[in-house]
């Protein structure tokens, strides 16, 4: 008899939970739809940034307007340039054949 009563009370309090959770339940908050990604980005210079935050590479502009691409190493010092300028500038090897 005992059994009996546990498993009746058993059920009862499972649908009457039921039952006030779905009345009692907070408001549903559902994520933003997200807008497409810009098919073209512009900027003057883009930095490019170890995990550490310090620079890797610079893609910009010089003062005369020219485009000009820098690499740094871990320590910021300027390691290729397509500045003719630069003392450690070399060209890069460039196949033209398809």
């Amino acid at each position: 008899m005992n059994r009996k009563m546990h498993l009746g009370l058993s059920l009862a309090a499972g649908l009457l939970g039921g039952l006030l959770s779905h009345y009692v339940s907070p408001v549903l908050v559902h994520a933003a739809q997200a807008a497409p990604p810009p098919k073209e980005v512009r900027a003057q210079s883009f930095l490019l940034v170890n995990d550490d935050g310090s620079p890797a590479g610079l893609f910009g502009f010089d003062l005369n307007g020219h485009p000009n691409i820098k690499l740094f190493d871990r320590t910021g010092k300027v390691t290729w340039s397509t500045d003719v300028r630069a003392a450690n500038s070399r060209p890069l090897a460039v196949n033209t054949e398809k």
